[in-house]
């Protein structure tokens, strides 16, 4: 019989230490184990079998001295830590060390419309306040990780003012999460594995300490993401919208948090609007009204439980499903909606079907095929609808409360050994002298109350008396601790006397006001803005300078002076732990932008610039240019490159958008990345409005997501500037259908002048070209005069092209012979394009890949510079404007292109040899008519950049 017993020393009260019997005493224990003790006892081999949350790490052959007292063994036995996740455990082991501090990282700007805080601890990090478009931008910028985000905590009533850079931050942290996810499933898969092989076990997976992206927000926050089902998926992020709908603390008041993790504890306070609410959504169409008729309308807002566990359930698919793209189902060949790949079975064989397409003038047979099974979301047709919320999201976020400094002396005193003070300090009892028990409590300083700050959204004066009287504010319990309020706040907001009373009464709180009206409009991305301020440098009449002012916010006010409240800037760091600190000294200054970029112009590059400056000026050189463009329409006409880059906002290149300027007809926008109202905001100034005002056309080529999530934010400011002066007048918006289908779902979640644009889509093959890709126009025999008049257009011709569902490439008519072609993205096999845009005045294609990257570029669609510029040769396009880059490059690529002007080319091979390609920057301006100026000046470009690294 073997006698022994093993137990922690902390769990034997009932005898001191060295007189307990049963006890031995080893003077040197192996660390991170608790320590062993014997007696003459039968083995309890139930401690063998890990089922009382024990385990045993050891079994040791006893030593003489212990088997004179009868042991043969020594069990070497310890308890099993609680199963938390990753971030909790690291928060309960570390709580005490954590750094924790906040730090403003946009405020209301040209760049930034929006304000966003980061929360920082060790651990992980959180969002809070405005997602506007931008922000990812601002956080490249600065150089601030968003790997560790997990939480996102939107304020305000849901729109597209707060949440409108949300959907591509999403898909930056569904990467960056997944990545992590994935590294955290196959580690545990390893161990899990390893273990369960010892004991003869399947293998099992346990997802509760895999990180999970929360958003947190008011009404219509899950409806938001809903919308963005048929652009935006990704597989293995759960994803968790907080929906706040209602006030949790509207009946009965309490002051637990509404949310807590590991880190921090979170007060929801939804903050009603004194506006009545709407009454009813948007208005709808006819075609809308025509398929609804066999749907009881009023019966969509009757069961909101139903609703949202629709909505909840397409989030989660959208994020969080097992969708393969292999997958296909069968179905017939007269249902197959294009474009498609479709594929048939032959002799047990899958392969490509090659025949006739319905659509395409040609009989189908009826036989059964094969499609790829679309995403579960995007087999959503609509969504239940909702209406505007009219609560305003605010939050009073604090830490928990930490153990108080640890006293080393009084342990001594207590006879407390070194290698306890760490379970001391993680809260355990420990045996002092005479096998005394000492607690925390007794060698621990006094706690340190947790501390934080809460975050306050005012849209307009409706809000304001909803706030000041909450509850939270009167509340000691929530209140201790609370050392800031950070206010976002609507224009004139920071000067109405309910907001100046409460501020002079919460005087010990530090108050920060951001707002459109207070915050400088300074240059919030450096990098761009010197980049433009170099390229200025070369060509002034090519690149003008960024739009800023750091005395004058943007609403074109002085920035206030007042010592109620302090005016947030980015940078400001709040320290809460281990000490609270105001870290003025990361406040960002404002940029001196020639001094950033002296060092970066060599006498060379001036010299070169010098040269060209003086051949475009030469009348001579003028005087070829007249004579060989003189045929060419519009050469007035105005294009403006906003952004140049592809995927996703970089630091020196923004998401797709060309702003195209045609005097006497109107402006035309070609795709709407996110932020394109900021980069037209930096590119105009004061003079947008009349932009906005001469907008006539928006052109969408496809429906990912860096080639229109700026639309909506240009849709509503074009209302608001045109609906007292024109509130008639229409905004043309043409894409896709389901482009059409996300503005209009869109449409009931904010007010943003749905109802005033004039929708245009693509989705059918036209019968007049068999075979072909040639979309047909719902306008087959081109615009009324009526409607030329009101757009200035005379026709839009498009065609799918290979690049992703739904892609297409357009070609504008005007009335004056003047013809834009616009590829999009696309792989550059165009046979449909060319013909379609044959003899265009000016081609803009994608560029996104390197000659040297084919493979890239046919493995992601797109095309490479010498395959852009084939496809400007074959269509015989005067002008070519290359844009869409990998946002890996800065640099100008080579091209192999005449420098010089060929007067004696005749019309039938005009655009051969008078052949311009130019390459585009953010915030390029150049005229049809100044394309041989500006390519003068590519020899300098190109001497720039050579020493620029590209981002690999």
């Amino acid at each position: 019989m073997v006698r022994f017993i093993i137990s922690p020393l902390h769990k034997f009260p009932l005898y001191p230490l060295r007189a307990n019997p049963y006890f031995l005493w080893w003077p040197k224990f192996p660390p991170n184990l608790h320590k062993s003790a014997l007696c003459f006892t039968p083995l309890p081999t139930e401690l063998l079998n890990n089922t009382t949350g024990s385990s045993v790490s050891s079994v040791l052959r006893a030593t003489f001295e212990h088997q004179v007292l009868g042991a043969r063994f020594l069990v070497l036995h310890k308890t099993n830590p609680p199963q938390l996740s990753p971030t909790e455990f690291a928060a309960k082991k570390f709580g005490d060390k954590m750094l924790n501090w906040v730090q403003v990282v946009t405020t209301p700007t040209a760049d930034t419309n929006g304000t966003c805080l980061l929360l920082h601890f060790d651990n992980k990090r959180y969002l809070l306040g405005h997602v506007s478009e931008g922000t990812q931008r601002a956080f490249i910028q600065r150089g601030i990780g968003i790997q560790r985000v997990e939480d996102v905590f939107l304020s305000g009533p849901v729109g597209w003012r707060n949440a409108g850079g949300l959907l591509g931050l999403i898909l930056v942290l569904a990467d960056t999460l997944a990545g992590r996810i994935g590294s955290l499933k196959a580690n545990a898969l390893k161990d899990n594995a390893e273990e369960r092989k010892k004991k003869g076990k399947r293998s099992t997976q346990d997802n509760k300490a895999l990180p999970r992206l929360g958003i947190h927000g008011g009404k219509n926050t899950a409806q938001l993401l809903a919308t963005a089902r048929r652009f935006i998926f990704r597989k293995g992020l759960p994803l968790a919208p907080h929906e706040v709908r209602h006030d949790p603390r509207a009946e009965e008041h309490t002051y637990e948090p509404d949310w807590e993790d590991a880190n921090i504890k979170v007060w929801y306070m939804p903050v009603q609007s004194t506006m009545a609410t709407p009454t009813s959504p948007r208005k709808r169409t006819h075609d809308e009204f025509a398929e609804a008729n066999q749907v009881n309308e009023q019966a969509r807002f009757q069961d909101p439980g139903r609703d949202k566990t629709l909505v909840d359930t397409i989030v989660t698919q959208m994020f969080d499903s097992n969708w393969t793209m292999d997958a296909l189902i069968e179905t017939t060949l007269h249902q197959v909606k294009l474009p498609a790949k479709v594929f048939i079975r032959e002799n047990n064989k899958i392969q490509v079907y090659t025949g006739p397409l319905p659509g395409r003038g040609k009989e189908v047979p009826d036989i059964p095929v094969l499609v790829r099974q679309p995403w579960p979301g995007a087999m959503i047709e609509t969504l239940p609808s909702t209406r505007p919320s009219n609560k305003s999201m605010c939050y009073i976020v604090k830490s928990h409360d930490r153990r108080g400094k640890f006293k080393p002396e009084v342990a001594r005193e207590l006879g407390v050994a070194i290698s306890d003070y760490s379970i001391l300090t993680s809260g355990q009892n420990v045996q002092g002298k005479d096998g005394a028990v000492v607690t925390p409590a007794m060698v621990l300083g006094e706690t340190v109350i947790g501390s934080g700050f809460a975050l306050v959204d005012l849209p307009d004066a409706s809000y304001i008396d909803g706030l000041v009287h909450r509850k939270e504010w009167t509340d000691d319990n929530i209140m201790k601790g609370l050392h800031v309020i950070f206010w976002i706040l609507g224009d004139g907001l920071k000067d109405d006397p309910r907001v100046q009373e409460f501020m002079q009464k919460m005087s010990s709180v530090r108050h920060i006001v951001t707002s459109t009206d207070s915050c400088p409009n300074m240059i919030s991305l450096e990098s761009p803005a010197a980049q433009a301020f170099k390229l200025r440098c070369i060509d002034p009449d090519r690149f003008p300078l960024p739009d800023f002012d750091n005395h004058v916010s943007l609403s074109n006010t002085p920035v206030p002076n007042t010592s109620i409240y302090e005016t947030g800037r980015t940078g400001k760091t709040i320290q809460f732990a281990p000490s609270y600190l105001h870290q003025d000294d990361q406040i960002v200054p404002f940029p001196d932008i020639e001094k950033l970029v002296r060092d970066g112009l060599d006498d060379q590059v001036l010299e070169m610039a010098r040269q060209a400056k003086a051949k475009v000026s030469d009348p001579e050189f003028l005087a070829k240019v007249e004579k060989v463009e003189s045929d060419i329409p519009n050469r007035d006409t105005e294009i403006i490159t906003l952004g140049t880059g592809s995927s996703s906002p970089s630091k020196y290149r923004n998401v797709s958008a060309t702003l195209v300027r045609v005097p006497g007809y109107g402006n035309y926008l070609f795709d709407c990345g996110e932020n394109t109202i900021g980069q037209l905001r930096r590119s105009f100034g004061r003079d947008l409005p009349e932009i906005l005002r001469d907008l006539k056309c928006i052109w969408i080529s496809h429906l990912h997501a860096d080639h229109h999530l700026g639309t909506a934010s240009v849709i509503k400011a074009w209302h608001e500037e045109t609906r007292k002066s024109r509130p008639s007048a229409k905004l043309l918006v043409t894409s896709h259908t389901h482009m059409i289908d996300w503005l209009r779902e869109y449409a009931d979640i904010e007010d943003y002048g749905f109802d005033r644009l004039l929708t245009y889509n693509f989705q059918s093959l036209h019968p007049d070209f068999p075979g072909r890709r040639i979309c047909r126009s719902p306008r087959p025999d081109g615009f009324t005069e009526e409607e030329t008049e009101a757009i200035g257009l005379k026709q839009i011709d498009a065609c799918f092209v290979k690049h992703c569902f739904g892609a297409l490439a357009a070609v504008f008519t005007f009335p004056s012979g003047l013809k834009i072609a616009y590829s999009g993205d696309c792989r550059p096999d165009l046979e449909d394009f060319i013909k379609i845009g044959q003899g265009a005045t000016v081609l803009i294609h994608e560029s996104t890949f390197d000659d040297d990257l084919q493979g890239d570029a046919i493995a992601k669609k797109h095309s490479t510079m010498s395959e852009a510029i084939e496809v400007s040769r074959r269509m015989g396009a005067r002008r070519t404007l290359l844009t869409h880059f990998s946002q890996r490059y800065q640099k100008i690529p080579l091209m192999e292109q005449s420098l010089e002007v060929q007067p004696e080319a005749e019309d039938g091979d005009k655009a051969q040899k008078d052949e311009v390609i130019l390459v585009a920057f953010d915030h390029m301006r150049v005229k049809l008519g100044d394309f041989r100026k500006a390519q003068a000046f590519l020899p300098t470009l190109q001497r720039l950049f050579q020493d620029v690294q590209d981002d690999q």
